[in-house]
């Protein structure tokens, strides 16, 4: 009797995770915050591979701090004679440590320093996406407004820092018609 029970116990057992596997895809897609939060990194990461594969690349720092990595790398531990292409190094030695991690990794060319960059933005935006989540800080009364927001500023701060004045014109006005 207490096998039969024990075998009764562990089949009703299956049977709710069967259901609740099965009813896991429409829960899902019924809460919008969900949806929103993944639905958002995958848009930005096409957006982000699309900024990266078409629009041309300006050069403003990038040479300056692979240089004064080159220089701290090379033995030069004196801030004063650490320069770049823009002047003397500004920033913590924790900045050297970081770019020359990442002048090791793209061996100091653009294109892949972008794609990392890109990757961490994308993991960045998961991360804040999730403890928004989490915390049902967003989606209470505006449904997913602040979010788009928030993520329209980060893009305009990514497409500040590497591209020209029209394209970014023209980026954030297709930004806007899909936004609407």
């Amino acid at each position: 009797m207490a096998v039969k029970n024990s075998t009764s116990a562990h089949a009703k057992r299956s049977r709710k995770k069967a259901a609740a596997s099965s009813s896991l895809i429409p829960k899902f897609m019924k809460n919008p915050k969900t949806t929103v939060a993944l639905a958002l990194p995958i848009i930005d990461s096409l957006l982000v591979s699309f900024i990266i594969a078409y629009v041309p690349y300006t050069k403003i720092d990038w040479d300056a701090h692979m240089s004064q990595v080159s220089g701290f790398l090379g033995g030069e531990r004196d801030y004063k004679n650490l320069k770049g292409d823009t002047g003397p190094l500004v920033y913590p030695a924790g900045f050297l440590y970081v770019y020359s991690a990442i002048q090791y990794v793209t061996g100091g060319q653009v294109f892949p320093a972008q794609i990392l960059f890109g990757i961490l933005y994308i993991i960045n935006l998961g991360i804040v996406l999730l403890i928004y989540v989490k915390t049902d800080v967003l989606l209470k009364q505006h449904q997913g407004r602040r979010l788009q927001q928030l993520l329209l500023k980060r893009q305009i701060v990514m497409l500040l820092k590497q591209h020209q004045g029209r394209r970014l014109q023209q980026l954030l006005l297709k930004r806007q018609i899909v936004m609407v």
